[in-house]
């Protein structure tokens, strides 16, 4: 479904009734507004509209099986962006801080990018919902914090 074309949604828009919607995407996620009056309706997974659902790689090449194991341990197997654990049902996934793809145009090597400190352990939805931005200053902060609360410095 192409961004912006009429989209039947799953509901009738709560603001003006209308049945009709668009899709706009906002980061990596597909947002529906009413075509009547452009509200927002809800966000959309991409098997509802049509397009390729996005995945995680498990295992990244330059990431070890050891390093892994060392980052994961190193959050207690906890998602270290919301929390959850696998006994939620999630799976952990090692996520860059710095994206690969921010980093390599701010000029970081593979070496500096694959560094355990830029290195985090992250659920689906977290490393999903991280797209290729970066973690915020303030974001950075509390995990160097909890980090350091743990000993893990």
């Amino acid at each position: 479904m192409a961004d912006g074309g009429s989209y039947k949604m799953r509901a009738p828009c709560p603001k003006c009734g209308c049945d009709d919607g668009f899709i706009t995407e906002s980061g990596a996620q597909d947002v529906v507004r009413c075509s009547g009056c452009k509200w927002f309706c809800y966000n959309a997974p991409r098997v509802e509209t049509g397009k390729a659902v996005r995945t995680v790689q498990t295992v990244h090449a330059a990431i070890k099986p050891k390093q892994r194991a060392r980052i994961l341990d190193r959050a207690n197997r906890h998602c270290e962006v919301c929390g959850k654990s696998p006994d939620s049902g999630c799976v952990l996934h090692v996520a860059h801080a710095i994206s690969v793809e921010q980093g390599l145009a701010n000029g970081m090597t593979d070496i500096e990018l694959n560094d355990d400190e830029n290195l985090v352990s992250a659920c689906d939805e977290c490393n999903l919902g991280m797209s290729t931005q970066p973690m915020s200053i303030r974001f950075m902060m509390a995990l160097l914090r909890a980090r350091r609360m743990r000993g893990v410095f």
